[in-house]
């Protein structure tokens, strides 16, 4: 399975492709910052929980099932002014226009919604500071240890 985009769309799962997310980024900060509104990055991380003993075929398509059914499911838990992005091959962010108390219930609900035979979700999240730079909230958010459905 390769990772491959077209600049704005993730072609496995029409979600935000890195450049389109990046410069997103940017242009959210500059609003936030200038209107003094809050924004919000939560980072999804998948993980396979076992290893199964099948061919590469299946195997490939088993993580693809799993990367399409989380950014189905993202979809379906976001707002239409949310920025749902795949950054990586199971790396999901998403930037709301909202302050950390909603992006922690949206982060929980993702958490214990989402469900998927062999694989698990963790999440990590920070909320923008006035002024702040797309690097320097990305760091942050890399920073930022992931944690699971408690």
């Amino acid at each position: 399975m390769t990772f491959a985009h077209d600049g704005l769309r993730d072609s496995l799962t029409h979600l935000a492709a890195p450049p389109y997310f990046y410069e997103n980024l940017r242009r959210e900060l500059a609003t936030a910052s200038r209107n003094k509104t809050r924004l919000t990055l939560i980072r999804f991380q998948l993980y396979e929980d076992e290893l199964r003993d099948v061919s590469l075929h299946e195997s490939e398509s088993h993580y693809e099932v799993a990367i399409l059914s989380f950014a189905e499911f993202l979809k379906g838990v976001t707002r239409a002014e949310d920025l749902c992005a795949r950054l990586g091959r199971f790396e999901f962010t998403l930037i709301l226009r909202a302050s950390g108390d909603i992006g922690e219930g949206l982060s929980q609900r993702v958490l214990h919604g989402w469900k998927m035979d062999f694989f698990s979700c963790k999440s990590a999240l920070v909320s923008a500071a006035l002024g702040e730079s797309s690097l320097e909230i990305l760091n942050r958010l890399d920073n930022q240890e992931l944690r699971g459905a408690p």
